[in-house]
Formats: C-alpha cells, sequence, structure tokens
C-alpha cells in the first residue's frame, strides 16, 4: 500500500495538479471499478469497454486542473466516462473511412507469370477478408495509417480521437490482421 493510498480524493488531485504523478495513479486504481462499471453499463462491447475506460482516464488527466470541489472526483470522472461513451457513439455513426482497398486487383504487371498474378490475387484477397472481419472502428485506423498513410497525429484529428487511442487501435489491428491471416493460412 502507497502512503498517498490513505489520502482524500481532493488531496490526491492537488499534488497531482503540483507534480506528483504517482497520486493520479492512487486515484485511477481507487475509481477504477466506478468508470469500469459506468463504460460497461453503456457498451457492449469488451474492446470497447477498455478503450473507454482509457480515454476516460486519459481525459481526466488532462483536465485534471478544471475539476472544481463542488462535486466529488468520482461523481466527475463518472461525468467524463459517460461523455466519453457518448462521443463513441456519435463517431461511429459518422460514414466509414476509405473503400478498403478497392480496385488493387486491377494492376497487373505485364512481367508477371500467369502462377505470380494467381498469388497475387490469392493474396489480396486473403488480405481483404482479413481487414473486413475486423472491427470498424480498428479497421479504420488501419485503413488511415496503412494504406492512406496518414500519420498518428492526422488519423487521430481525422477520427476526432487521440494520438494514444490511435496507436492502442493500430496495435491491436495489426495484431487482429495478422491472426486472421495465419489462420486462413492454416486452415
Amino acid at each position: 500500500m502507497t502512503p498517498f493510498a490513505a489520502l482524500q480524493d481532493s488531496i490526491l488531485i492537488e499534488r497531482t495538479l503540483a507534480g506528483q504523478n504517482e497520486c493520479f495513479a492512487v486515484l485511477m486504481n481507487r475509481h477504477m471499478t466506478a468508470v469500469r462499471g459506468r463504460v460497461k453499463s453503456m457498451v457492449r462491447n469488451k474492446s470497447d469497454e477498455d478503450d473507454l475506460v482509457q480515454e476516460t482516464f486519459l481525459k481526466a488527466w488532462r483536465h485534471l486542473s478544471s475539476f472544481r470541489s463542488d462535486a466529488s472526483f468520482r461523481t466527475w470522472i463518472s461525468r467524463v466516462a459517460t461523455n466519453e461513451v457518448l462521443q463513441q457513439y456519435r463517431r461511429d455513426r459518422r460514414t466509414p473511412i476509405g473503400p478498403g482497398g478497392a480496385g488493387l486487383d486491377a494492376c497487373a504487371s505485364q512481367a508477371e507469370s500467369p502462377h505470380e498474378v494467381l498469388v497475387r490475387v490469392q493474396a489480396r484477397q486473403t488480405i481483404r477478408a482479413a481487414v473486413a472481419n475486423i472491427p470498424e472502428k480498428y479497421r479504420q485506423v488501419l485503413i488511415l495509417r496503412d494504406l492512406d498513410e496518414l500519420t498518428t497525429r492526422e488519423a487521430a484529428r481525422r477520427l476526432q480521437s487521440s494520438t494514444p487511442l490511435v496507436k492502442s487501435r493500430l496495435f491491436r489491428a495489426r495484431q487482429m490482421l495478422l491472426t486472421s491471416i495465419l489462420r486462413r493460412r492454416a486452415a
């Protein structure tokens, strides 16, 4: 148990704002169950839940100086979590990003043998099918970063999200893609 664990939320907030970052970790641990419960009650997907909890604490970290002691910290952070879930719903309702690589097979090379063309077409079909099976929020990040070749910051702006969330989703998307491709090869 850390020496900060016995401190009240208001003191932990003051110390965090004064530069003692370990105090924010205590706040996170103390209120993780409440935040996760709020998010879980509003979303169905476990991966959405993890991302939204992470985004809630990131947003709380960024805006901790705006916290007013009118309400409890738990009430405030629960509201931040609610707002993050609502923002996610709004983002998900927008139109999908990019066609997902349509028309790539139309570019045949005259230098390729029929066997090479077949291998290339099959590889693209495998990749397209694997990308299509990735959940939309991960597919969007993958398309923006790997196909459209946007920077992480540009992708975050386009998705109206944070850079750490884009990095996290890109990592997960690549893992899902690799797993799917390996599974299809083994079949």
